[in-house]
């Protein structure tokens, strides 16, 4: 098993509240409610909320993920021991599986304004980036 894809992504908080304070339906259609509530119930913060966001393009930049992403199919879950993780369904886990993808790894972090995500999708499928001693691909019709 090696690396697929890894994804990267920063997002500024202020900015992420901002935006579901003056559009509150975006909220539901980007994190799913089990994402928006702490275990207690009680709605995340917005650097938690933001940090959800995030980790969700870094997931799709990892798997090169194509078009527009259902982000309801891919929830940020905790484990016992609070680490991070993915719920994958729907499209997302089909595309993950078509990718050869085995295992999604994540990393969350958020100090001040900003959040970042990272994340490694391991798996028996071919790297998604091109070896280095290759020319990159040209796109079609270039």
């Amino acid at each position: 098993m090696g690396i697929i894809g890894i994804g990267l992504d920063i997002a500024d908080v202020p900015r992420f509240k901002e935006h579901i304070e003056r559009v509150p339906e975006l909220l539901p259609r980007l994190l799913t409610p089990a994402e928006q509530l702490k275990r207690n119930g009680r709605i995340r913060t917005p650097e938690s909320l933001a940090a959800r966001f995030s980790a969700k393009e870094a997931l799709v930049k990892a798997m090169q993920y194509p078009g527009i992403i259902e982000w309801q199919h891919a929830e940020v879950v905790s484990a016992r021991s609070g680490a991070p993780s993915f719920r994958l369904t729907g499209p997302v886990l089909e595309h993950f599986r078509r990718i050869g993808g085995q295992r999604v790894h994540l990393s969350i972090t958020h100090d001040a304004n900003v959040t970042m995500t990272y994340v490694i999708v391991e798996g028996d499928g071919p790297a998604l980036s091109p070896p280095v001693d290759q020319p990159a691909p040209r796109l079609p019709g270039s």
